[in-house]
């Protein structure tokens, strides 16, 4: 029992690192290259990299940060959400990101064990983490996210069958599944969108969106693309009403369906299926989620 919890605190700290560069993927990705839609984020006059400048900045005074200002979770806490240097309110998102991250870390572990499977599964995730945010702030998917994790994604269908004992389920299990992932698992969304552009003449969906579904379709399959829709329909169906009931004119505004698609991809990933499975067999064992490596 020991040993589990001095696991899972690493497991927590080295995912809360990750998040704080995956934080740092979705300021610096779309800087410069798209309008945000919101005032909370602060574009800049200069051109950012995931790489460059190396190290984090405040973006209200553009100073450079100290080493212990970048530690996850624990110097936003300490300088109680503001930059040393200026003052400045910093985000409650950074941090968000760093726990978030930290806990799917953990959770992907438990799902998967020590394996290729959950350490690719995880990669996948926090593209689908670095996507929601980007999306939540410029209402755009980029097409350098999408279409390196559509390939990716092709490329574990078709080294598929050699790596099967090392990279099992979700992933494809063959090219062919990931072909018709790809195919058919974006299909449905190109179709609402065309039919909701030709009755309110004006898109309802972004093509991010679809090629968001050719990533989940083209790596888990058919049944993911499928999954992804359903469930984040219904989010964005609940989300979107409460939003019509709270607010005018939330009828006419755009929402980003690209976050709630990522939530639903990652449920996917983590085993929701099964979690239904599971009630609807209540009998089958209290390990039925957890991996069963040892």
């Amino acid at each position: 029992m020991e040993m589990i919890l001095i696991l899972t605190v690493l497991l927590f700290t080295l995912g809360a690192i990750i998040g704080s560069f995956l934080a740092v993927c979705a300021y610096r990705i779309p800087m410069g290259k798209y309008e945000p839609i919101h005032e909370g984020v602060k574009e800049l006059n200069r051109t950012l990299s995931i790489v460059s400048p190396s190290r984090s900045f405040c973006p209200q005074c553009e100073k450079t940060l100290l080493w212990w200002h970048n530690i996850p979770i624990f110097s936003w806490i300490v300088l109680r959400g503001r930059c040393a240097h200026c003052g400045a309110n910093i985000p409650f998102r950074y941090m968000f990101i760093e726990l978030l991250t930290g806990i799917v870390c953990v959770l992907t572990f438990l799902r998967f064990g020590p394996s290729l499977t959950g350490l690719v599964a995880f990669a996948f995730i926090a593209i689908f983490i670095v996507i929601t945010f980007i999306d939540l702030d410029y209402m755009i998917i980029p097409d350098v996210i999408t279409y390196p994790a559509t390939f990716v994604g092709l490329l574990i269908g078709l080294v598929s069958r050699p790596l099967r004992p090392f990279l099992d389920r979700p992933f494809v299990a063959s090219p062919m599944e990931s072909v018709m992932g790809l195919l058919m698992g974006p299909g449905l969304l190109i179709a609402v969108w065309w039919l909701y552009f030709k009755i309110r003449k004006r898109e309802g969906l972004g093509l991010g969106d679809v090629k968001l579904l050719a990533v989940c379709g083209a790596t888990f399959g058919l049944e993911c693309a499928w999954f992804t829709i359903f469930i984040g329909s219904v989010l964005g169906s609940i989300i979107g009403i409460s939003l019509l009931l709270c607010r005018r004119n939330a009828l006419s505004s755009y929402i980003p369906f690209g976050p709630y698609l990522a939530v639903a991809a990652v449920a996917y990933i983590l085993g929701a299926p099964s979690i239904f499975e599971h009630y609807l067999n209540p009998s089958t064992p209290t390990t039925w989620w957890i991996a069963t490596y040892s």
